[in-house]
This record gives C-alpha cells, sequence and structure tokens, in this order.
C-alpha cells in the first residue's frame, strides 16, 4: 500500500513539474520575435486596465475593432489600415484581454466591451466615428451603436457571429470549462496547450483563410505571440469565451436601429449565408456585400477589395 501511494505521488509530482516546466516554456519562447511593438502606439487608460491603441493617418476617423479571441489583436488589420489611413484618420484597438492590452483576472462579457467601445469613442476619438469590426466583436458595436446612435456614422460588420451562437447562455458544462481554464496551473496548461502554434495554424487553414498562399508564417507568429502576451493571463479572456459569457441577445435591439449598418460576409463559409439572411431579417435596413474567395478574415486575404467596400459604404 505505502508502495502504490509511493509511486501515485511520484508520478502526481513529475506530472505537475512537467506542466509547470511547459508553462514557463511558453512564457519564455512565445513573444521572443516581439511582432507586436508598441513603439507605434499609445495606451488609453480606462477604468478597467490599459487599452493599447494606434492612431495613423489624417482625414474622418475610423475606428477598427478586431475579433474577440485572446490570439487576436489590432494585427489582424495591419494591411487594411495601411491603405486606409491614406484618406483617413484610423484608429486600432486592442481589446481589454487581447494583444498588448491589459489581461485582468476578470469575467469578460458583451457589456464590458461596449462599455470600453463607447469610452474609447468618447474619450479619445472625441468625434463621431465609422467603425469596423469583425466577427466575435460585431455585436459589441452593434449593442455600444443602439445605446447611443450618436457614437458612429457609418458600421461596417465583417463575417458577424451568428445571432444563433449569440443565444447562447451559460450553463453547468461552460460554468465548469471556465472554472478548470481559470485554474492557475493546469488551467493556464490546457490554455498552453490549445494555443501552439500548430493548433494557431489549424485554425488558419480552416477557419480564418480560404487559401493556404494566403497564410503569412508572420501572421501566424503575430497571433501566436498575441495569445501569450501577459504570462498565460490570456486564459481569462479565453475562459469566457467557453463559459459563453461573452454572449449576447440583440435581436429585439437590431430592429430599432436606424443607422448605415453594411455586412460583409464570404459566401464561402459554411452557414454564412443564413447568418447574414438572419441579420437582414432581424432589419432590412442592414445593407449585405458578398465575397468570394475568402473565409473569416477576408482582410486578411484580399485586403485591396475590402478596403473598396468599406470605402464605398462610408462614403454614402
Amino acid at each position: 500500500m505505502k508502495k502504490n501511494t509511493k509511486k501515485i505521488l511520484l508520478i502526481a509530482s513529475a506530472t505537475v513539474a512537467s506542466m509547470y516546466a511547459y508553462n514557463r516554456f511558453v512564457e519564455i519562447t512565445s513573444t521572443k520575435k516581439n511582432l507586436l511593438k508598441t513603439e507605434d502606439g499609445e495606451y488609453y487608460n480606462w477604468k478597467l486596465g490599459k487599452i493599447f491603441y494606434t492612431k495613423k493617418g489624417t482625414g474622418s476617423p475610423i475606428l477598427l475593432v478586431h475579433d474577440s479571441n485572446s490570439a487576436s489583436s489590432s494585427y489582424e488589420w495591419h494591411k487594411i489600415q495601411k491603405k486606409l489611413e491614406k484618406t483617413n484618420t484610423v484608429y486600432s484597438i486592442d481589446l481589454l484581454g487581447c494583444g498588448r492590452s491589459d489581461r485582468p483576472e476578470i469575467n469578460y462579457t458583451s457589456y464590458m466591451y461596449v462599455q470600453l467601445i463607447t469610452s474609447f469613442v468618447k474619450e479619445v476619438i472625441k468625434d463621431q466615428t465609422d467603425i469596423v469590426a469583425s466577427n466575435m466583436s460585431a455585436p459589441f458595436v452593434l449593442m455600444a451603436n443602439h445605446m447611443d446612435q450618436s457614437l458612429f456614422n457609418h458600421v461596417v460588420l465583417i463575417n458577424p457571429v451568428s445571432l444563433k451562437k449569440l443565444s447562447d447562455s451559460p450553463d453547468m458544462l461552460s460554468k465548469f470549462k471556465k472554472g478548470l481554464i481559470n485554474t492557475p496551473l493546469i488551467g493556464t496548461f490546457i490554455y498552453n496547450v490549445m494555443t501552439t502554434p500548430a493548433k494557431i495554424d489549424f485554425l488558419f487553414r480552416s477557419t480564418f483563410n480560404m487559401k493556404p498562399s494566403h497564410i503569412s508564417s508572420k501572421t501566424e507568429d503575430a497571433y501566436y505571440e498575441a495569445a501569450h502576451l501577459g504570462g498565460g493571463k490570456g486564459k481569462y479572456l479565453y475562459s469566457s469565451f467557453l463559459g459563453k459569457y461573452m454572449n449576447i441577445n440583440i435581436y429585439h435591439n437590431m430592429k430599432k436601429m436606424k443607422n448605415n449598418i453594411s455586412i460583409i460576409g464570404s459566401i464561402d463559409m459554411p452557414g454564412n449565408m443564413q447568418t447574414l439572411n438572419d441579420y437582414r431579417k432581424m432589419n432590412s435596413n442592414f445593407e449585405t456585400t458578398s465575397i468570394q474567395s475568402a473565409c473569416l478574415y477576408p482582410h486578411l486575404e484580399n485586403a485591396d477589395k475590402i478596403v473598396s467596400i468599406i470605402k464605398k459604404q462610408i462614403s454614402k
């Protein structure tokens, strides 16, 4: 009996030591390329943490809001930002919990991001702005627009998340997943395993991009770095996503929106045409533009086309 207990303790100790060593290895090596530099930007001191952003170009303002997963950052916009800043003042933000912004140990919710976007427009841009948002960040922008329609002039959404997915609310399983990821050692280990370079490459090949030739190794490295800045604290955003705390029901609010709102949708994404139709059913004023040969992030695959559509929409 004592031998078995000793063996179990040795195995447990070795397992814990291995997880700790792996976590430290990821923390040290994941950001060594330093692709997400801070020299060309500045910080907005928001109530829940410092928010990194860049301001480029001159002209009427445009705010770019990246997708809200733990590997995302404003790097998502690096191709179209350079094109838009020739004619506009382009603000590109790293959401709380992402990129170079702070990653507090909190519950990340849709309403928190609505408040962040609203505060950023009022306190940093200080003017009505056009805004572009992708995927999971689209509902945050729509809710901010609903609460104060003086914030935005034109709203452009790129492949917004499906309304069906947004309607999912936290349940026992999702809460368990959230709690597990938030644990100090095991949760960090699971998060690191779920955000390896191989996992990120899989996401690009299966979800983010349509053609492998469009995938940049530098972009994948930037996503990997973004996932691990802050010493593993990206897991708190990840756990909130798994826990469904970032979902928000926008059905009724969408019906009341009268701003210029347009949606860019990739027709080659499975089920995406149904998503676009669902948005149109909620509000017939929403204008949709379909594009081919692209997946979740068409602005990384065909920047010229996306910039052309955005400029057309905001010029109305």
